[in-house]
Protein backbone atom coordinates (compact mmCIF):
# COMPACT_ATOMS: atom_id res chain seq x y z
CA UNK A 1 0.00 0.00 0.00
CA UNK A 2 1.50 3.25 -1.27
CA UNK A 3 0.06 6.54 0.14
CA UNK A 4 1.37 10.52 -1.25
CA UNK A 5 1.81 12.34 1.75
CA UNK A 6 -0.14 15.11 0.28
CA UNK A 7 -3.69 13.00 -0.03
CA UNK A 8 -3.43 12.67 4.14
CA UNK A 9 -6.17 14.73 5.52
CA UNK A 10 -4.45 17.09 8.13
CA UNK A 11 -6.59 15.98 11.01
CA UNK A 12 -5.24 12.23 10.68
CA UNK A 13 -1.61 13.71 10.16
CA UNK A 14 -0.61 13.67 13.88
CA UNK A 15 -1.92 10.44 14.20
CA UNK A 16 0.21 8.69 11.42
CA UNK A 17 3.49 10.60 11.87
CA UNK A 18 2.68 9.34 16.04
CA UNK A 19 2.64 6.05 14.98
CA UNK A 20 5.09 5.69 12.42
CA UNK A 21 7.89 7.10 14.19
CA UNK A 22 7.42 5.18 17.43
CA UNK A 23 8.38 4.56 19.95
CA UNK A 24 9.56 8.19 21.14
CA UNK A 25 10.60 9.33 24.06
CA UNK A 26 8.99 11.19 25.92
CA UNK A 27 10.18 14.50 28.14
CA UNK A 28 8.50 16.81 30.12
CA UNK A 29 10.69 20.80 29.15
CA UNK A 30 10.55 23.01 32.17
CA UNK A 31 11.33 26.57 31.34
CA UNK A 32 10.72 29.81 33.15
CA UNK A 33 8.68 33.22 31.84
CA UNK A 34 10.25 36.45 31.85
CA UNK A 35 8.20 37.00 34.80
CA UNK A 36 9.57 34.09 36.54
CA UNK A 37 6.35 31.58 35.48
CA UNK A 38 7.03 27.72 35.67
CA UNK A 39 6.12 26.51 32.75
CA UNK A 40 5.87 22.51 32.01
CA UNK A 41 5.31 20.50 29.04
CA UNK A 42 5.18 17.05 27.70
CA UNK A 43 7.21 16.86 23.95
CA UNK A 44 8.49 13.66 22.23
CA UNK A 45 9.73 15.59 19.22
CA UNK A 46 13.30 15.81 20.39
CA UNK A 47 16.40 14.21 19.58
CA UNK A 48 20.27 13.45 20.29
CA UNK A 49 21.99 15.49 17.56
CA UNK A 50 25.52 14.96 18.75
CA UNK A 51 27.13 13.54 21.69
CA UNK A 52 30.10 15.46 21.68
CA UNK A 53 29.47 18.37 22.16
CA UNK A 54 26.39 17.19 23.74
CA UNK A 55 23.67 18.85 21.71
CA UNK A 56 19.60 18.31 21.73
CA UNK A 57 17.37 19.16 19.06
CA UNK A 58 13.59 20.19 19.84
CA UNK A 59 11.18 20.82 17.52
CA UNK A 60 8.19 23.13 18.39
CA UNK A 61 4.90 23.56 16.37
CA UNK A 62 2.71 26.78 16.53
CA UNK A 63 -0.85 27.43 18.43
CA UNK A 64 -3.23 29.17 16.70
CA UNK A 65 -0.36 30.56 14.62
CA UNK A 66 2.14 31.65 17.70
CA UNK A 67 4.88 30.51 19.33
CA UNK A 68 3.62 28.08 22.08
CA UNK A 69 4.70 29.07 25.91
CA UNK A 70 7.63 26.81 26.45
CA UNK A 71 9.34 28.18 23.33
CA UNK A 72 8.15 31.24 23.73
CA UNK A 73 10.44 31.45 27.30
CA UNK A 74 12.95 29.55 25.47
CA UNK A 75 13.14 32.13 23.43
CA UNK A 76 13.20 34.43 26.13
CA UNK A 77 15.51 33.11 28.21
CA UNK A 78 18.02 31.07 25.93
CA UNK A 79 17.28 27.57 27.98
CA UNK A 80 15.66 25.18 29.44
CA UNK A 81 15.52 21.59 31.11
CA UNK A 82 14.72 17.97 29.97
CA UNK A 83 13.17 16.05 32.11
CA UNK A 84 12.27 12.11 31.01
CA UNK A 85 9.47 10.85 32.05
CA UNK A 86 9.11 7.53 34.14
CA UNK A 87 6.02 5.21 34.47
CA UNK A 88 5.24 6.18 37.23
CA UNK A 89 5.02 10.27 36.35
CA UNK A 90 2.99 9.45 32.98
CA UNK A 91 -0.93 10.55 34.43
CA UNK A 92 1.43 14.21 35.28
CA UNK A 93 2.69 14.54 32.07
CA UNK A 94 -0.44 13.55 30.42
CA UNK A 95 -1.80 16.62 32.94
CA UNK A 96 0.74 18.76 31.94
CA UNK A 97 -0.34 18.90 28.17
CA UNK A 98 -3.48 21.07 29.13
CA UNK A 99 -3.41 24.61 27.60
CA UNK A 100 -3.69 26.21 31.66
CA UNK A 101 -1.81 29.26 32.10
CA UNK A 102 -0.70 28.95 35.83
CA UNK A 103 1.90 30.98 37.35
CA UNK A 104 3.80 27.57 38.74
CA UNK A 105 3.21 24.26 36.81
CA UNK A 106 5.05 22.38 39.31
CA UNK A 107 2.22 23.21 41.51
CA UNK A 108 -0.60 22.57 39.43
CA UNK A 109 0.86 19.22 38.55
CA UNK A 110 2.23 18.45 42.46
CA UNK A 111 5.94 17.83 41.28
CA UNK A 112 8.89 19.24 43.15
CA UNK A 113 10.95 22.10 41.74
CA UNK A 114 14.44 21.66 42.10
CA UNK A 115 17.25 24.76 41.00
CA UNK A 116 19.95 23.62 38.21
CA UNK A 117 23.30 24.55 38.04
CA UNK A 118 24.15 26.02 34.81
CA UNK A 119 21.36 27.41 33.54
CA UNK A 120 18.14 29.42 35.52
CA UNK A 121 15.25 27.42 34.76
CA UNK A 122 14.04 24.95 37.64
CA UNK A 123 13.78 20.76 36.87
CA UNK A 124 11.97 18.09 38.12
CA UNK A 125 12.87 16.22 41.24
CA UNK A 126 11.10 13.25 40.65
CA UNK A 127 12.23 12.52 36.98
CA UNK A 128 15.14 9.90 36.81
CA UNK A 129 17.34 12.28 34.78
CA UNK A 130 17.39 15.86 33.85
CA UNK A 131 19.73 17.56 31.46
CA UNK A 132 20.24 21.39 30.97
CA UNK A 133 20.32 22.83 28.01
CA UNK A 134 21.59 26.71 26.85
CA UNK A 135 19.71 27.16 23.28
CA UNK A 136 22.76 27.25 20.09
CA UNK A 137 20.35 27.89 17.22
CA UNK A 138 16.84 28.61 15.95
CA UNK A 139 15.87 26.81 12.71
CA UNK A 140 12.68 27.42 10.51
CA UNK A 141 11.79 24.21 9.37
CA UNK A 142 10.46 25.21 6.24
CA UNK A 143 7.97 24.53 4.18
CA UNK A 144 5.83 23.80 7.66
CA UNK A 145 5.63 26.61 10.88
CA UNK A 146 7.59 24.27 12.89
CA UNK A 147 10.98 25.44 14.11
CA UNK A 148 13.83 23.41 15.86
CA UNK A 149 15.49 24.64 18.85
CA UNK A 150 19.10 23.53 18.85
CA UNK A 151 20.74 23.27 22.51
CA UNK A 152 24.07 22.10 23.92
CA UNK A 153 23.40 20.19 27.17
CA UNK A 154 25.82 22.01 29.94
CA UNK A 155 24.68 19.43 32.51
CA UNK A 156 23.06 16.27 33.39
CA UNK A 157 21.37 15.57 36.52
CA UNK A 158 20.90 11.59 37.84
CA UNK A 159 18.94 10.51 40.85
CA UNK A 160 21.41 8.67 42.59
CA UNK A 161 19.52 5.30 42.34
CA UNK A 162 20.17 5.22 38.67
CA UNK A 163 23.57 6.21 37.98
CA UNK A 164 25.76 3.40 37.91
CA UNK A 165 29.01 2.68 39.18
CA UNK A 166 30.65 3.58 35.63
CA UNK A 167 28.76 6.56 35.51
CA UNK A 168 26.11 6.15 32.81
CA UNK A 169 22.41 5.83 33.22
CA UNK A 170 19.87 2.93 34.26
CA UNK A 171 16.81 3.82 31.67
CA UNK A 172 15.66 0.08 32.38
CA UNK A 173 15.26 0.31 36.09
CA UNK A 174 14.42 3.99 35.08
CA UNK A 175 11.43 2.16 33.44
CA UNK A 176 11.39 5.31 30.89
CA UNK A 177 7.87 6.36 29.10
CA UNK A 178 7.83 6.09 24.77
CA UNK A 179 4.99 7.36 22.82
CA UNK A 180 3.43 5.07 20.62
CA UNK A 181 0.44 6.96 19.31
CA UNK A 182 -1.60 10.03 19.78
CA UNK A 183 -2.76 8.66 23.07
CA UNK A 184 -0.57 5.48 23.65
CA UNK A 185 2.55 4.72 25.76
CA UNK A 186 4.93 2.35 26.74
CA UNK A 187 7.56 1.78 29.01
CA UNK A 188 10.48 0.63 28.65
CA UNK A 189 9.80 -2.60 30.62
CA UNK A 190 6.76 -3.27 28.30
CA UNK A 191 3.82 -1.95 29.86
CA UNK A 192 1.25 -0.57 27.39
CA UNK A 193 -0.58 2.37 29.19
CA UNK A 194 -3.64 4.47 26.87
CA UNK A 195 -4.29 7.85 28.61
CA UNK A 196 -6.88 10.20 26.88
CA UNK A 197 -6.03 13.41 25.02
CA UNK A 198 -6.58 16.46 27.29
CA UNK A 199 -4.42 18.57 25.35
CA UNK A 200 -6.06 21.20 22.17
Amino acid sequence: MFTSTSDIPRNLSKQIWAQLISPRPIALISTLSEDGAANIAPFSSFSSLSTYPALIGVSFGQRAGEDKRTLHNIKTRQCFAINLVPRFLAENMNESSRNIQSADDFARLDLTRQECTSIVCPRIAECPASLECKVVDFVSLRPSSAELVIAEVTGIWMRDEFALANGAFDNLGADLLASVGTEAYISVNGELIHLPAVWE
